[in-house]
């Protein structure tokens, strides 16, 4: 019985320090989130894929990044084999074949992504900016990862666009 207690007890510490880290880093990201005078960079992309209760969003973020000249596409996604939460950046204007840096933030089983209109209103889908007349950007972004029962989510506003 003792040696069962302190095996639940790793087990919350480590979900709480997962989801510390991933947001942490989703935080970060989210604040350098910066528009390019290049028309074909986008400073937020996503994809939306429900499927049930699960959420296998990605999330694009074009970002700058401390340390780093210019600007990093940073790449969130869910590797549903191995049921971690991967962030992947590279320069935004690297070459295709130049490898990204991939970092695993965690074991989750579920990734959603939302974004808040200029209404205020959460949406799944943010319009590709190429059918926008004008740029409009999101007020927030919404993460929500699941781990094992536990579901933990980010509400992070997006300054950039504030006018």
């Amino acid at each position: 019985p003792a040696g069962e207690g302190f095996k639940q007890l790793q087990d919350v510490r480590d979900r709480i320090e997962i989801s510390s880290w991933i947001g942490k880093q989703l935080r970060a990201d989210v604040r350098g989130v910066s528009q390019s005078a290049l028309k074909n960079s986008h400073a937020i992309q996503m994809s939306s894929d429900i499927r049930g209760e699960t959420h296998v969003d990605e999330l694009t973020l074009l970002v700058r990044e401390a340390g780093r000249s210019g600007l990093t596409l940073v790449h969130y996604r869910l590797d549903e084999e191995t049921g971690e939460l991967i962030r992947e950046s590279r320069m935004a204007w690297a070459r295709d074949r130049v490898k990204s840096d991939d970092m695993v933030l965690g074991k989750v089983s579920s990734f959603d992504v939302e974004v808040m209109d200029k209404n205020g209103q959460w949406k799944q889908r943010l319009a590709p900016f190429s059918q926008q007349a004008t740029f409009s950007w999101p007020r927030a972004l919404r993460v929500s990862v699941l781990q094992g029962e536990k579901k933990q989510q980010w509400v992070m506003p997006i300054y950039q666009g504030l006018q």
